[in-house]
């Protein structure tokens, strides 16, 4: 699975205190940085999950923030570049670089108002015109996850609540986005018959669903097509399993986590995308990988995971 972020600037410093996001979502100086992430998983590795990252210096979250975080979902759109703007006062408060097919950013905590998010064409001159544009409205303590979605000609944006209450002791919390083109409705269910949602329509969000931690395998149904996956979900997790169209036409799931065994909130991080992605290597990850370059940081952290 290859994927690259190269840049992540914001001009807010509110994360959750301790939360992996709080490494990404400090304030950045003006100058662009890199976020190189020449990952090469195994395919059993491209549905089990995503990665999270592991904060390097908690910031303290403002009283009366909320969260946002933002993902790109469209199949057949290039990398964008996102950044968030508030609405009073234009500040950019979130900017990222060459975001692709099935990523989802960390968290961003900003005060509570209306901003509007935009995804130009990656590296396009200034005032490109963005490829869609929407408005999203930040309240006190809600975390949402924002995202485009289906195909490029007709894209379109969503902005779903998420819930971050603790599930009960030993277990963790799962819903679904139905964000594949392929399937008006979906159907994901573990392999032992428990149901994470059913029928789900296409652009939608299912309600959490409690489990029991602990990896699960899971089963994938829509109309005329049909995918599987694998999940490890630890005790007191909450995760959110975006199904995406692979590479052959079917389904697959990428498991992100939206919050860990924490008491605070939310938890989560940069996340790489599946499906297309997991076979299609972007030029910038293949020539770092022949030149030898080695994952640090944040990418290192996820190579660990999988003990890469």
């Amino acid at each position: 699975m290859i994927s690259t972020i190269r840049s992540l600037r914001t001009t807010a410093s509110r994360t959750a205190p301790g939360t992996p996001e709080a490494a990404v979502a400090r304030a950045a100086s003006p100058s662009r940085r890199r976020l190189a992430a020449p990952l090469a998983l195994a395919a059993a590795a491209a549905v089990a999950l995503a990665g999270s990252l592991v904060a390097a210096s908690p910031a303290q979250a403002a009283d009366g923030d909320g969260w946002v975080r933002v993902g790109h979902l469209s199949p057949d759109t290039k990398a964008v570049d996102v950044t968030l703007t508030s609405l009073s006062g234009g500040q950019v408060v979130m900017d990222l670089d060459d975001v692709t097919y099935g990523q989802v950013s960390a968290y961003q905590a900003l005060p509570a108002g209306t901003y509007v998010v935009s995804m130009t064409a990656a590296d396009s001159p200034a005032r490109t015109k963005p490829v869609i544009t929407t408005n999203v409205t930040v309240d006190s303590g809600q975390p949402i996850t924002t995202v485009a979605y289906g195909p490029n000609d007709d894209l379109r944006t969503q902005v779903f609540k998420d819930d971050l209450t603790a599930p009960s002791d030993g277990q963790a919390k799962v819903r679904l986005v139905q964000a594949a083109t392929v399937s008006d409705e979906v159907s994901v269910a573990t392999t032992t018959g428990t149901t994470i949602a059913a029928d789900a329509p296409f652009g939608s969000a299912s309600q959490y669903a409690q489990v029991a931690a602990g990896p699960w395998q899971l089963s994938l149904t829509g109309d005329d097509v049909t995918g599987s996956g694998s999940v490890d979900l630890a005790a007191g997790s909450i995760s959110t399993l975006f199904v995406l169209d692979d590479s052959d036409g079917g389904l697959t799931v990428v498991p992100v986590v939206d919050s860990a065994a924490t008491a605070q909130a939310p938890v989560g991080g940069v996340q790489t995308g599946g499906g297309w992605l997991a076979e299609h290597r972007s030029a910038d990850a293949t020539a770092s990988a022949a030149d030898g370059d080695q994952p640090r940081g944040f990418w290192a952290t996820v190579l660990g995971w999988f003990g890469a």
